[in-house]
């Protein structure tokens, strides 16, 4: 019996034994399941499709036990054995009250492995987004897809759901509505299922997908479903409807299957980016811009090959392209099934791809965006591609018209059209393919050698150093190439090798229509050819699939090892314990106990300062050590009061640290003693005229812990909201694991007497409505990466940080310098990190460059990105998958964000094209952003509300003066700023177009009014010559006229 999309019901085995048949929103069997000896191998094989008589038999799962637990079609229900042995279900469910945020954030941070979170029926009003960190074998649960529905319509934070480094992860059974920014996130986490789960946006007029009129929006988050540096994914029977970028996206990971989804009103309604063996199947995607893309891109940690699409439905995708200006998805023409964008031995069959106005399947190479951009690791060209057995009916009827506001590139379809004689195509490829250059260094691993060759020493790659064709499999810590090999691909002729890097297409079925081609080389490859371009442009493409004649082996199956079985974890501690043991703090003590194991319910119970309700007292304790840094994280005009309490040691000693730099990793810290807690105390300030204070609302307190725990040492972050009496005293600090919020306003003098503004110490004024204390996991989003300790690690004490006086303005006894004199730091090296700037302080810098020069500014800015942004920003840390790296010791290049293209910055990018363009600070995507206030947008995204003014000036002189006067100066300081000239669009340089083209389109355009069926009835005229040579019979006789 078919089960219907959305019921709810786990279907595993039909009656018969066999296993469900999927596809198109509907379940059907048989399918035999073939089961074997332990360990179980289960492979699916297809009986029936389109495909039936072809090789394939598909993915393989890797299951744990016996039983197979392979959920199938459509539903609700788990089953209860996800997380191995039987997991504890918090009972009652959590109900969608004005307490379900504290509830559900509080829920997931005590959560222990095999633990289920479970949401009741009903609509929840959410006010931030909710948060998975540094959990294992977690799973969040709704009563159904239809039934429990999680608003973040009046959210202040970017994503709906936030999950890192969450292996075993099941997210099952509700629906994600209206974020401001991505839908569900999950970052950097393995053995993951996301199951029953939509995620959508409303439009304008409150509409939603299912309703006439409903009108999709590009101010709305860019992802729907996003699963980024992710391996062992298995996402089914979800929805994504409403995306401006892509509804269901896959990036950066390996191993994954993505099935018996829909999409509808998104971009692009799928989307595989830099992606290893993965596969899309049973999915359907209609009413987007584009259906599935499966796209290549610069700059990113790894580069996909051996995906698969098969068993879709891709048809009528003619939404307009509302993507925001300057993401590479806005490229995608209107009415388009597939896209392919340079991607390696991809497979596409099975699938039945209709109705697309523009075309059915196109694959292009990177050149016709920017043939020059400066990645050495990437390929541009889509190779070991194969189509076939699949259904195209009428595709590319009614292309899409040039589009004034998204630019000449938007004539594509138009020109496509022109050189298929006026025609239709079915399948389009662009005709580029690859050619020898003078490389002949093969790539090198960190260690120095070469990828072709053997290290003994390597551990963590996850793929082989190189593939079967040659072809080098590039990791992160890789080291950067100094050209681009690619001498791999060609025999020993220069030519070529073949199928292996050629393109595939046979076996599919075409309607026998006079005005669509099956097939498409267009010969438009390149946009850098100066007046070689116009050949191209006037040369008719070709129809000839003879080329094309060709087979390849299979593709790997993604080999997914679920369901996940979760580490042994040490169990909560009980109430009474935690009681017991917080209780038993002593006057002038600090509660070392209790630090080391429990979460106390008040901060006073640690017994961290002398007086309980004063974090500006004095520490008890031997290895109290009050720090201030160079440059700090701002914090909506927060003042802020640093203590690091060091634990004691044999004989009454303290415990010291030991020196740490950059050799150990740009965010390396000194390393701490386990027993270490680090408080930050948060407080506004209203100071009178002279600086003399007037009041002081301290708001919050937040400890850093550094414990040792069963499966090793871990930092835990945990936020104490402070309680005030009816003179506006704190009174007690209450542990807040779910955050909170508060409404501030200051009015003081900057602490350090040097940072002025024409002469005059700075003072800083405003308020903040909406104030907010981070949740417990929250602490995990900016503290954790893979490159520190596990947890919530410090960012903020690293040595070149700390290099400083004691005093407010700098002044005083060095801190390293007296910690070391104290017993608490072991020798500073000789040979040592240089301070960070005063990123306020002119003059300040490493240098000591003269104040307000450009390398002043220059210092001060790569200080302040480095302490407000690069702990997320850095190859390990939170945001490694934007490929923006904002560390102080890189080159000011691409990588830097120098000319760079955005990646998953949706509406953050603001429409612009890059995130730095030197001298045009008001075209650069990253002053968009640190100047904008606004959630989804703003970055930092989170520990901030308001803009940090002064900063963002800073930042803007930067960009418009400092940086070109460098380049000037030394042409190698700034590199790849001239990059910032290439193609917006995988189609045609404006600048390089002839006069005479760009001018015509703009006339067309004129002429239409803006009108689809005047600017197509333009088109009729245009090419009604070339119409009239086409003979209304056989497909044979038309091929005759094409040229070869």
């Amino acid at each position: 019996m078919p089960v219907r999309h959305g019921d709810a019901t786990n279907v595993i085995f039909s009656q018969d034994g066999s296993f469900p048949h999927c596809q198109a929103g509907y379940c059907h069997g048989p399918m035999a399941a073939l089961q074997q000896e332990k360990p179980m191998r289960l492979h699916m094989l297809i009986t029936s499709g389109p495909a039936a008589g072809r090789r394939r038999a598909p993915v393989v799962l890797l299951l744990a036990a016996g039983l197979v637990l392979l959920p199938g079609c459509f539903g609700g229900k788990d089953s209860s054995k996800q997380g191995g042995g039987t997991p504890r279900v918090d009972e009652p469910c959590i109900k969608p009250d004005a307490q379900a945020r504290d509830k559900i954030l509080t829920a997931l941070f005590e959560a222990r492995a095999g633990d289920v979170v479970e949401l009741c029926e009903g609509k929840f009003d959410l006010p931030t987004g909710l948060l998975i960190n540094s959990k294992s074998g977690i799973t969040l649960k709704g009563a159904g897809m239809k039934k429990t529905i999680l608003s973040f319509a009046n959210s202040d934070s970017a994503e709906g759901i936030n999950a890192s480094h969450a292996d075993g992860l099941v997210l099952q059974g509700f629906t994600v509505e209206d974020t401001p920014g991505n839908g569900i996130r999950i970052f950097r986490s393995d053995y993951v299922t996301v199951r029953d789960v939509s995620a959508r946006w409303r439009d304008a007029a409150g509409r939603d997908e299912t309703e006439a009129g409903y009108t999709p929006r590009s101010d709305v988050g860019a992802y729907a479903l996003y699963p980024v540096e992710t391996r062992h994914v298995l996402m089914e029977n979800c929805e994504a409807h409403g995306a401006s970028d892509a509804g269901i996206y896959v990036g950066q990971s390996s191993d994954v299957l993505v099935r018996n989804c829909l999409a509808t009103y998104n971009v692009a309604g799928y989307e595989f980016e830099n992606t290893y063996r993965a596969i899309f199947e049973y999915n359907v995607a209609t009413k987007n811009t584009g259906g599935f893309l499966i796209f290549d891109l610069p700059n990113l940690r790894q580069y996909g090959e051996k995906n698969i699409v098969r068993y879709n439905k891709a048809y009528a995708n003619n939404t307009n392209n509302f993507a925001p200006i300057g993401n590479i998805v806005g490229l995608t023409p209107r009415g388009t099934g597939m896209l392919i964008l340079a991607s390696d031995q991809l497979e596409i069959y099975g699938n039945e791809i209709t109705d697309n106005e523009t075309l059915g399947i196109a694959m292009v190479n990177y050149g016709l965006v920017d043939n020059n951009y400066p990645d050495m690791r990437y390929d541009f060209y889509s190779e070991g591609v194969e189509i076939y057995d699949n259904t195209f009916a009428r595709n590319g009827t009614k292309p899409q018209m040039p589009i004034a506001e998204r630019g000449i590139a938007s004539a594509l379809p138009l020109i496509l059209r022109v050189k298929n004689l006026g025609r239709g195509a079915d399948i389009v490829w662009d005709g580029g393919e690859d050619t020898p250059n003078d490389c002949t260094e093969y790539p090198r691993d960190k260690d120095g050698i070469p990828l072709n060759q053997p290290n003994p020493n390597e551990t963590g790659r996850y793929e082989a150093r190189v593939d079967e064709r040659g072809r080098p499999n590039f990791d992160r810590p890789d080291q950067e190439p100094t050209c681009k090999y690619n001498a791999w691909k060609f025999d020993t002729k220069g030519k070529l090798k073949k199928p292996e890097n050629g393109i595939c297409i046979h076996g599919n079925k075409h309607e026998n229509n006079p005005l669509v081609t099956p097939f498409l080389n267009a010969k438009l490859w390149r946009t850098d050819l100066g007046p070689e371009l116009v050949v191209q442009l006037l040369t008719p493409g070709s129809n000839d699939l003879s080329p094309h004649a060709c087979d390849l082996p299979d593709r790997p199956e993604p080999v997914l090892k679920l369901p996940y079985v979760p580490k042994a974890e040490e169990q909560r501690p009980s109430e009474s314990a935690v009681a017991k043991a917080c209780a038993a703090v002593k006057p002038g003590q600090v509660n070392w106990s209790a630090l080391g194991q429990y979460n106390c319910p008040e901060l006073s119970q640690y017994g961290l300062f002398s007086v309980a309700n004063d974090p500006g007292s004095a520490g008890n304790g031997d290895g109290v050590m009050p720090y201030e840094l160079n440059s700090a994280l701002f914090s909506d005009y927060a003042s802020k009061y640093r203590v690091i309490f060091l634990p004691p040691g044999a004989g009454g000693t303290v415990q010291r640290a030991i020196y740490q730099d950059s050799r150990q990793g740009v965010t390396a810290t000194l390393d701490f003693p386990v027993g270490t807690v680090i408080a930050k105390t948060f407080a506004f300030r209203k100071e009178d005229s002279a600086g003399k204070l007037l009041s002081e609302h301290v708001v919050e307190t937040r400890l850093l812990i550094k414990r040792q725990t069963g499966s090793g040492v871990s930092w835990v972050g945990l936020p104490y909201i402070w309680q005030h009496d009816a003179a506006g005293k704190p009174v007690k600090a209450v542990l807040a694991l779910a955050g909170g919020t508060a409404s501030v306003s200051w009015d003081y003098l900057d602490h350090n007497p040097n940072v002025k503004k024409d002469g005059k110490r700075v003072r800083y004024t405003g308020s903040a409505e909406h104030y907010a204390v981070p949740a417990a996991l929250n602490c995990i989003t900016c503290h954790g990466g893979d490159d520190r300790e596990p947890g919530a690690a410090p960012i903020g004490p690293k040595a070149r940080n700390m290099d400083r006086g004691m005093n407010a303005d700098g002044s005083g006894q060095n801190q390293l310098a007296f910690m070391v004199s104290k017993g608490w730091l072991d020798q500073v090296p000789a040979t040592h990190d240089r301070p960070l700037a005063f990123w306020d302080v002119p003059g300040s810098g490493p240098s000591s460059a003269t104040g307000g020069s450009p390398r002043d500014v220059h210092e001060r800015v790569r200080a302040y990105l480095e302490s407000n942004c690069m702990h997320c920003h850095n190859p390990n840390g939170g945001a490694s998958n934007s490929g923006l790296y904002l560390d102080s010791f890189r080159t000011v290049n691409n990588r830097f964000g120098v000319c760079k293209k955005p990646v998953a910055a949706g509406r953050g990018s603001g429409s612009l094209k890059h995130d730095i363009v030197p001298g045009d600070a008001g075209a650069s995507i990253l002053m968009y952003r640190v100047a904008s206030a606004e959630a989804g947008v703003r970055m930092a995204p989170i520990a901030r509300s308001v803009t940090h003014t002064e900063s963002a000036v800073l930042i803007n002189e930067w960009i418009n003066t400092a940086l070109p006067a460098l380049d000037k100066a030394d042409d190698n300081e700034i590199q790849d700023e001239d990059s910032c000239n290439s193609s917006d669009l995988p189609l045609l340089l404006t600048e390089l177009l002839p006069a005479e083209l760009t001018g015509l389109l703009k006339q067309l355009q004129k002429l239409a009014g803006g009108d689809p069926s005047a600017l197509e009835d333009i088109l009729g005229t245009l090419t009604g010559g070339l119409r009239g040579l086409l003979p209304m019979t056989s497909a044979d006789q038309r091929r005759e006229l094409s040229l070869p």
